[in-house]
């Protein structure tokens, strides 16, 4: 499995998903994807580096820097987020809040510490869903 600076580091900076038909350069991905029955997988797409055989002229690969501070940025969020999680399940298990027994609550934001974390618990299968009130902060479904 690649490293998350691998993944980072190894896609063109305007890929957006396969979801898409065009990429943030505006190149339609299936005009640029290679026909080649020899190359499989990512190989036949030049937006990433193992694609980098197959000709794109907008392709534009991240510094060393910005695949840092990409990492970082995820890496913090992933935090933040695992703070946020944390404190709606505490509070969920202390008010007996699980499957079998849904129920919603409140809790103080420990990631901004000025909004609040709005949860619910579902009684059908224990998933916690939670958004703090503090634009931007957490948010997250199980």
């Amino acid at each position: 499995m690649k490293s998350l600076e691998e993944q980072i580091g190894g896609r063109c900076k305007h890929f957006n998903g396969r979801g898409n038909t065009t990429c943030d350069a505006g190149v339609v991905y299936l005009t640029v994807d290679s026909k080649d029955p020899a190359l499989v997988g990512f190989a036949k797409m030049p937006c990433f580096r193992e694609g980098e055989a197959v000709p794109c002229e907008k392709r534009h690969f991240p510094t060393a820097e910005e695949v840092a501070a990409e990492c970082a940025e995820i890496r913090e969020r992933s935090r933040r987020l695992q703070v946020g999680v944390r404190a709606a399940s505490e509070d969920a298990a202390k008010r007996g809040f699980k499957k079998g027994n849904g129920g919603r609550g409140e809790v103080p934001c420990p990631v901004c510490t000025m909004g609040s974390i709005m949860y619910s618990v579902s009684g059908y299968n224990g998933h916690i869903h939670g958004r703090c009130s503090t634009a931007e902060c957490v948010s997250w479904m199980q």
